[in-house]
């Protein structure tokens, strides 16, 4: 371990190896590994304290004081930092920007009671710069981040403590409950109540398949899905109700409803039946690239691209952002740096070419109320991204796909949009006693692709 004069304090051994090279020979830089304290389990409450804090470890009486203690696993590691404290002229917390972060630096501050200068060091990205120029723009542990965690975790308590048991009862062992899956439980006990209450109601329809040549002339099958019968609409889910009947609506409309022997009839007397275009409608097709990634939107991307669980994301992400390769990855914000659209905009171009980039630089608004927009979105790190083969060889398979995603997204946000047409059709087919059915089939096609060429979503385009 270094022995500089100025204590950095970051929460992981990997992150204090990684900072720990940045930083010249005057830092030393420790690791917390993670929260150094935490509330109190009633069993771990002195017996003086007991009616006050004995059944949830916070003193619900008396504004929801919490009882924190130092858990017997980071006694040692407290120790060490309350000796590498004593050889420091300033104490440095680089813990991580969100709630929990500010909330670890502030425990710090509240356990080992130093007596030199205290800075709160923020970066969301683990690269050369980035650190250095946190050295500099220095702050205070802000009280509003730990006053919102702190409110979290007293919330986690009181309800999870009184939910987790049934879990384990219902559920399975092991399980824990808190703030946010006690909302969750209930939604499901709800839906899972109409659930029970809903009527099954059967419906039918038909779906012909067809043939007709593309614009290549190549004969190409597609699916049209029936949509009415002797001018009548088809029923379909939303015309019925909870009762398992046609709502008001639905009956005012005078829909037709199949049940299975008609719908089977009507599908073999159109075996044979010309099928004519009745009308088509033709528009532009204009599609503009989402934003980049937040906490939220990653995990769900990564889990139906690349099958991975939200644990599983957020774990080979840590690992990213570590090692410096991606930004912080628990942000809300959707917001990039004029840094990062220079980076993503030089990649486009090195990549696809000028005439993929979109005519000016891109800025996402994070819409979500209470997002932190100083924070940005989850992005390459540096000033100019790694291609996902510079790093191909020094990080894990998992890491590699996340990283790629991410890399994707992030170039695909300041490309041109997709453009194309979509077109509409309606296809009538004479039946033999039911009269005139009437399918209709939709198709897009993409003349110039545009950020699709980047996230691999173009399948077919125009020639």
């Amino acid at each position: 371990m270094a022995t500089g004069s100025k204590l950095v304090i970051v929460e992981s051994p990997t992150k204090a190896k990684k900072i720990g090279g940045y930083l010249g020979s005057e830092y030393t830089v420790m690791a917390s590994v993670g929260h150094i304290r935490d509330l109190a389990q009633p069993s771990q409450v002195p017996s003086s304290d007991k009616a006050k804090y004995g059944k949830f470890g916070v003193d619900i009486e008396d504004g929801f004081k919490p009882y924190y203690i130092v858990g017997s696993n980071k006694k040692k590691t407290v120790s060490e930092l309350r000796d590498a404290l004593k050889h420091a002229d300033t104490l440095y917390l680089a813990t991580d920007e969100d709630r929990e972060g500010e909330a670890i630096a502030w425990h710090l501050v509240q356990t080992l009671k130093p007596k030199v200068p205290i800075k709160r060091m923020v970066f969301h990205e683990i690269t050369p710069e980035a650190i250095k120029a946190s050295l500099h723009n220095t702050r205070d542990v802000d009280g509003a981040l730990v006053d919102a965690q702190e409110t979290r975790r007293i919330l986690d308590r009181l309800y999870g403590y009184e939910l987790s048991p049934v879990l384990w009862r219902k559920v399975g062992p092991g399980l824990s409950a808190g703030r946010v899956q006690s909302v969750a439980t209930r939604l499901i006990v709800e839906r899972e109540r109409e659930r029970m209450a809903f009527v099954r109601a059967p419906y039918w329809d038909a779906t012909a398949t067809l043939q007709a040549p593309d614009a290549d002339g190549e004969n190409t099958l597609f699916d049209a899905r029936m949509v009415s019968l002797a001018g009548r609409r088809l029923a379909g889910s939303k015309d019925y109700g909870s009762d398992g009947k046609l709502t008001a609506a639905a009956v005012k409309d005078h829909v037709v409803q199949l049940d299975a022997v008609r719908a089977d009839t009507i599908a073999k007397s159109l075996e044979s039946a010309p099928f004519t275009v009745a009308s088509m409608e033709t528009k532009p097709y204009r599609r503009r690239a989402l934003p980049p990634f937040t906490t939220s939107t990653l995990q769900q991307t990564a889990g139906n691209r690349l099958g991975m669980s939200s644990r599983q994301t957020m774990r080979a992400a840590q690992g990213l952002y570590e090692n410096g390769f991606i930004t912080y990855m628990r942000t809300d914000s959707v917001t990039l740096s004029q840094e990062a659209i220079k980076a993503a905009r030089e990649s486009v171009v090195k990549h696809f070419g000028e005439r993929y980039l979109s005519d000016k630089p891109k800025q996402y608004a994070t819409k979500v109320a209470g997002a932190q927009e100083a924070h940005e979105c989850i992005r390459p790190a540096g000033a100019h991204f790694r291609d996902p083969d510079e790093i191909a060889a020094k990080v894990p398979a998992d890491q590699l796909k996340l990283y790629t995603l991410i890399w994707r997204r992030t170039l695909a946000c300041q490309m041109a949009d997709a453009e194309g047409s979509t077109a509409t059709v309606r296809l009538s087919a004479p039946t033999a006693a039911d009269g005139e059915a009437m399918f209709q089939a939709s198709g897009t096609v993409i003349s110039f692709p545009g950020f699709m060429k980047a996230t691999g979503e173009m399948r077919h385009t125009a020639h």
